[in-house]
């Protein structure tokens, strides 16, 4: 990717972007229609929605109110009416009743497009007849740029999800740095997207950064190939926001080229993209998708493109606005941007991942300091163990977890198996294979160490953006074992 230019006044402002000039009858995105295909909906219904929910918003009690909704527009218009009603949106994970049931005691309302509610307490629709006649200018203000914003969820990679609150200062500032460093990649293409908007990056690249640019997004989830090939194939070039579960998938199926011949650039994020599917994409498109690492804390930290051509590399390198350091001893990556909302003392924020910088400026992921174990006196990189078993001709996927087994720590290992393994699997029987992986492991590290409880699975079980889990791991040992048993 060309150096991009460092970010400057670009005139971006969530703050006041509903008084801003703008035509009313400026398209703003697509949404589903009652026949499953797409309605335009403009500049002056979405500002309209927006100030008839704030309106009843404002009526309720004092308090946060959840944020729930399927559409991505819909989630637009929520986060404004509440912003500007002076309320926080707390944005859980996603709309099951599990996740919206854990904020009963959080918040004083929901509002949703579908009609989902937190249980007990009431609810407020996005949806309404568009009104006759245009909103005027200034009836909406400026917000406060340190007034905060949001609550969202970490994924709970390694366990429970935590909130992170976010003000508005810190996702103004996002988009702006996003437009000055990718606004060239994307240029006037419209957004399509995989990537939820219950989550930062999703939210970002699907929602507020279109808006905040006048740029037309999709408000629908486009998950299944033939609905995505379809919906591209009638649009022309288009920006896609993915994860990197979604693009594997896509990778596989036939007809990669009708997709990824329509994308002017591909964005995933969520988790490394596997070499294997980033070469496919570039081979199919033309070039390899656009990663982006960073959390919900940190917000975007860095970006790579893995694949043949020249600006590709396994090393990430920094956005423009963001500083990092290496903690020691772990090696952990520290992080310093105008969008970190978890600033420790003005010292920035330590991630829980483990990097390796280069003279460059650029660093290498070395793994989560998380994954380390320590079992016994021993030390044990599960994601070195994960690599060694990718090498055995039987193992297609796996991931690691400690388990406590017999009142000890042990590991755990969840196995998707190749046709081969499966052969073995069904001629040997699920002990004999457990077996012969933990035997292709002892000549690197002792008995102790290796796997005491195997899992062979369909696929790894993901959660709602494509990650695996340690909290979905660890269900699969819950009970007596379906495909896999103790060994």
């Amino acid at each position: 990717m060309a150096d991009p230019a460092r970010p400057g006044d670009s005139g971006i402002d969530l703050a006041g972007l509903l008084d801003r000039p703008r035509d009313a009858d400026a398209l703003v995105a697509w949404r589903s229609d009652v026949r499953g295909g797409d309605r335009p909906v403009h500049w002056g219904e979405f500002r309209g929605a927006v100030a008839r929910l704030r309106d009843e918003v404002s009526a309720l009690p004092p308090g946060p109110v959840a944020l729930a909704t399927q559409d991505a527009f819909a989630f637009g218009v929520g986060l404004f009416a509440l912003w500007h009603a002076g309320r926080v949106a707390v944005c859980p994970p996603n709309t099951q009743p599990g996740a919206l049931a854990a904020l009963q005691d959080l918040v004083i309302a929901t509002v949703s497009d579908v009609g989902v509610a937190v249980p007990g307490r009431p609810v407020l629709s996005t949806e309404h007849e568009p009104t006759a006649g245009s909103v005027p200018l200034g009836l909406f203000g400026v917000l406060s740029r340190e007034a905060p914003a949001l609550e969202l969820f970490t994924s709970g990679t390694t366990g429970r999800g935590k909130a992170v609150p976010k003000q508005l200062f810190h996702l103004g500032n996002e988009v702006q740095v996003l437009d000055a460093e990718l606004g060239a990649e994307v240029g006037d293409a419209p957004v399509f997207g995989s990537a939820s908007h219950q989550h930062l990056y999703g939210m970002l690249f699907r929602l507020l950064w279109p808006l905040a640019v006048g740029r037309v997004f999709d408000a629908r989830i486009r998950l299944h190939a033939e609905e995505l090939t379809a919906r591209l194939a009638a649009q022309g070039p288009c920006a896609f926001a993915s994860v990197p579960a979604h693009l594997k998938r896509l990778a596989e199926r036939d007809g990669l080229e009708r997709i990824a011949g329509q994308c002017r650039v591909v964005f995933s994020s969520g988790g490394p993209l596997d070499p294997e599917t980033a070469r496919r994409w570039e081979k199919a498109g033309g070039r390899a998708p656009l990663e982006l690492f960073g959390s919900t804390e940190t917000g975007g930290v860095a970006w790579r493109r893995q694949g043949s051509a020249r600006d590709s590399s396994p090393l990430w390198t920094p956005l423009r606005a963001v500083r990092i350091a290496r903690d020691e001893p772990e090696g952990r990556l520290r992080v310093h941007s105008r969008f970190v909302s978890q600033d420790e003392a003005g010292e920035g924020f330590a991630m829980g991942d483990r990097v390796e910088l280069q003279a460059d400026g650029r660093f290498r992921m070395l793994g989560r300091v998380d994954r380390v174990l320590k079992i016994g006196e021993k030390r044990l990189s599960l994601p070195e163990m994960e690599e060694r078993l990718l090498e055995h001709e039987w193992v297609e996927a796996t991931a690691l977890l400690p388990l406590e087994l017999g009142g000890e720590r042990r590991v755990a290992a969840v196995v998707v198996l190749t046709r081969p393994g499966e052969e073995a699997l069904a001629n040997g029987g699920r002990r004999d294979v457990g077996v012969a992986l933990s035997n292709a492991l002892a000549s690197e590290w002792e008995r102790t160490l290796l796997p005491r409880a195997w899992r062979f699975v369909a696929a790894l079980p993901e959660d709602a953006q494509g990650k695996v889990t340690v909290p979905l791991l660890r269900t699969l040992f819950e009970g007596p074992p379906s495909a896999g048993e103790p060994v």
